[in-house]
């Protein structure tokens, strides 16, 4: 198995969440085009859900604590 350092890690994991930000960001402007949501309504509902989710263990928690 191939062996890969810490620093080639990090830039994986950013080089991903690159990739899902372009998806994400597509997707909304899709829905807003459509008529579906509008930017700042799914801005809004987004940080609800943020301020919601505050305190709350989340799945990476749980996932990959010892």
């Amino acid at each position: 198995m191939k062996k890969t350092s810490k620093r080639n890690q990090i830039r994986e994991i950013a080089e991903e969440l690159d990739i899902f930000d372009e998806m994400f960001s597509t997707l909304i402007e899709l829905l807003e085009k459509k008529g579906v949501i509008s930017q700042n309504e799914f801005e809004a509902r987004l940080k609800a859900k943020i301020e919601k989710a505050k305190g709350k263990k989340s799945y990476r928690e749980v996932q990959f604590s010892e």
